[in-house]
């Protein structure tokens, strides 16, 4: 079992986490909406930032909710 403090750290890395994913989609967004054009550096730092935030997103819950093989 994890212990209560390390669970709170978890939670907490997990809201950061959240967060910042929230930012980058609403940066990708916020662009989309308004038809500029970007260049495929941008694009390109954009998705990876998306991708490696949903990867760290995937560890963390895993981590707070291990499996259980009943």
């Amino acid at each position: 079992m994890i212990n209560n403090n390390n669970f709170v750290k978890l939670q907490q890395q997990l809201c950061e986490l959240k967060l910042e994913e929230r930012r980058v989609r609403t940066d990708i967004s916020r662009l989309v909406r308004q038809n500029r054009t970007i260049d495929f550096y941008q694009a390109q730092k954009l998705n990876s930032e998306r991708s490696g935030l949903k990867s760290q997103i995937k560890k963390v819950e895993a981590c707070m909710m291990p499996n259980i093989i009943a």
